[in-house]
């Protein structure tokens, strides 16, 4: 599915530059789900066990020297990639050797509205002049999709960002300011 959105993305960006999908040199540099369950072995009351570990908006992050990571990221730890909204930084953080949550770590700041009352707050024309003013272009599919989005919506990421260092899940490693929101 996300293959399938990436690849109409750049399409999108083909058609809007005037150019092929290859001539935008967009690439896919990291993908990670967030909702999955996989097999995994831990060590739980001191012994070893294979169990199912299902992350629900929360993702993988095997530390350095993780023998399930590819060789290119061993010495440093799986990435984190770690959302804000549409009007914070996200994060880029890796794992660490110790994760005490089965090498898992939060995927995004989280909501701390419903979308049905981020709609009620304000209008998605709202959204787009309070975005725009923080120097943030914005292209929305619709302006009323885009107050289920707004920035206030959601959870400080700095914040999410600070606990997951602070209790061993991950470690920072980029802040990431928003230039563009591209919302279908």
């Amino acid at each position: 599915n996300r293959h399938v959105l990436a690849h109409e993305a750049r399409r999108a960006f083909a058609r809007a530059f005037s150019t092929t999908v290859e001539g935008t040199g967009m690439r896919l540099v990291f993908d990670v789900a967030h909702n999955l369950a996989k097999i995994e072995e831990h060590v739980v009351e001191g012994s070893n066990r294979r169990l199912c570990v299902h992350r629900k908006g929360a993702t993988r992050a095997f530390g350095p020297g993780h023998p399930e990571l590819p060789e290119d990221l061993r010495a440093v730890g799986q990435p984190v990639l770690v959302p804000g909204s549409m009007g914070t930084a996200s994060w880029v953080l890796a794992g660490v050797e110790h994760n005490p949550a089965f090498f898992s770590a939060a995927h995004g700041a989280g909501r701390m509205m419903s979308r049905k009352k981020a709609k009620q707050r304000g209008s998605g024309a709202d959204v787009k002049r309070a975005l725009e003013q923080k120097g943030i272009s914005v292209r929305p599919g619709s302006l009323a999709l885009l107050s289920e989005e707004a920035p206030y919506a959601y959870k400080d990421v700095d914040m999410v960002v600070d606990v997951c260092e602070e209790v061993a899940l991950a470690r920072k490693v980029a802040r990431l300011r928003p230039l563009g929101v591209v919302k279908g």
